[in-house]
This record gives structure tokens, C-alpha cells and sequence, in this order.
């Protein structure tokens, strides 16, 4: 049982972007502007076009 829910926890994760600084999966992303975003949890700023959903 333990190895599901492990799986699980895995495949949530891969699904998920990363950020393009620092590489740590995104939670969310916060527009501040028209080019400007701040990813969560890490708090990198970046462009706005460079975070996005594959």
C-alpha cells in the first residue's frame, strides 16, 4: 500500500512545471503585470510567457 500512495505523490509532481530559475516544481503562478509573474512556493520573479502548462 505504501508504494501507491508513493506513485501517486510522484505523479502529481511530474505534472507540475518547473520554475525556469531555480528548477522547483511551481505550485502557482501570480501575474503582476504584462511580462512580469512570481512562482510559488520558490518566489522566483520571471517573464510571465516563460511559466506554462505543457
Amino acid at each position: 500500500m505504501g508504494s501507491e500512495s508513493s506513485d501517486r505523490a510522484g505523479e502529481a509532481d511530474s505534472s507540475r512545471p518547473d520554475c525556469p530559475r531555480c528548477d522547483e516544481p511551481v505550485g502557482f503562478v501570480a501575474v503582476s503585470g504584462p511580462t512580469t509573474a512570481s512562482v510559488s512556493p520558490c518566489g522566483c520573479t520571471v517573464p510571465a510567457a516563460a511559466v506554462q502548462r505543457e
